[in-house]
């Protein structure tokens, strides 16, 4: 009873479930039954997910058996779901967008004025579609949701173009609901037949109502916003769900990689120094850096004095033994090898 989403299990349970196995006790029905029955959903064309949702409410079944004692053991013990091999990822990309909305800024329906809606803010198809008069505050820019997804208020941020689209919504006396259903007191149910009509015009025949969540969010970010600024704006309490909403354009993940060309290889971290400039022979001193300035020139200082040749020719003498006595070296390791 405390479950938000009992309907789509009573939904699932009527539809997959009843049909197969109303008529047989729980004590008759085997582990053998079971994975019978869920390859019979998977060859029904049904999503691995899909099936994976179904088998979860069906668990839950056989698991409170067991609880209350009406079951020994559950015949869904051990039965692994489908692998789900590759995360769906499908947005529009801006130009996609924008010719949807386009299409449905020339359709006078109330599902288009919600589609608008939910493209221009990122909130959730229930959001929208359950949202009060009562909870419209225009002058903020804000809808109010009273409990969401995660169980606690949240404030969706309207752009100037989502106020202009709630301002030209037709006002029913005594319905609260911003579009209303065709049912008496009753919200707008389901825009599915409507949105499966137009994406086979625009042949966006893969896209999904949720999609444009994701494209709210992947806009944003290529645009240079911020993950924390789209996590607000989405309404999620962990930023990793943020990063699966917001996928990175291939222009946008193009001129990140092109950063490091433009930091590390447009201009040089040194620039080329000058040719060092040539100096006369005779010269032994270092110059200043004034006259490494100076195109051209004389040297400032010229060499001290030769020595003697005295001098020179004792130095040639011990310059020759010390050769002499290095080849004899050489040469009396090398008998020895």
């Amino acid at each position: 009873m405390r479950k938000r989403s009992w309907q789509v299990d009573e939904r699932i349970l009527r539809q997959h479930i009843l049909p197969i196995f109303a008529r047989h006790p729980l004590q008759d029905i085997s582990r053998n039954d079971v994975e019978a029955w869920l390859g019979s959903l998977a060859a029904k064309g049904l999503a691995p997910a899909t099936c994976n949702r179904i088998l979860s409410v069906f668990k839950s079944v056989c698991s409170l058996a067991v609880i209350r004692g009406v079951l020994p053991v559950s015949p869904c013990m051990g039965i692994a779901p489908f692998p789900i091999r590759q995360l769906r990822e499908r947005y529009l990309a801006r130009h996609e967008a924008r010719r949807l909305l386009q299409t449905l800024h020339h359709s006078p329906r109330l599902e288009a004025k919600a589609l608008q809606l939910l493209l221009l803010t990122g909130a959730r198809k229930s959001e929208i579609l359950k949202a009060r008069w009562e909870h419209i505050h225009l002058e903020q820019h804000l809808l109010t949701v009273p409990l969401s997804k995660s169980n606690r208020p949240r404030h969706i941020i309207l752009s100037d173009e989502a106020v202009a689209i709630i301002r030209h919504l037709p006002r029913r006396p005594g319905c609260p609901w911003l579009f209303p259903g065709r049912t008496a007191g009753r919200p707008l149910a389901d825009i599915y037949l409507f949105w499966n009509q137009l994406r086979r015009q625009l042949h966006f025949a893969d896209v999904r109502i949720h999609d444009l969540r994701h494209t709210f969010a992947s806009i944003l970010v290529n645009a240079g916003h911020s993950l924390y600024e789209v996590q607000r704006l989405l309404g999620h309490r962990d930023p990793r769900t943020t990063m699966r909403y917001a996928h990175m354009g291939h222009d946008s993940l193009l001129a990140a990689a092109g950063t490091i060309g433009i930091l590390l290889g447009s201009t040089p971290a040194v620039s080329p120094s000058r040719p060092r400039k040539k100096w006369p022979l005779g010269t032994n001193r270092i110059p200043a850096s004034r006259d490494l300035l100076e195109p051209s020139g004389p040297p400032f200082c010229q060499s001290p004095p030769l020595p003697p040749p005295s001098f020179l020719s004792r130095r040639k003498k011990i310059t020759a033994l010390e050769k002499c006595s290095r080849r004899s070296h050489t040469r009396h390791f090398t008998k020895k090898l």
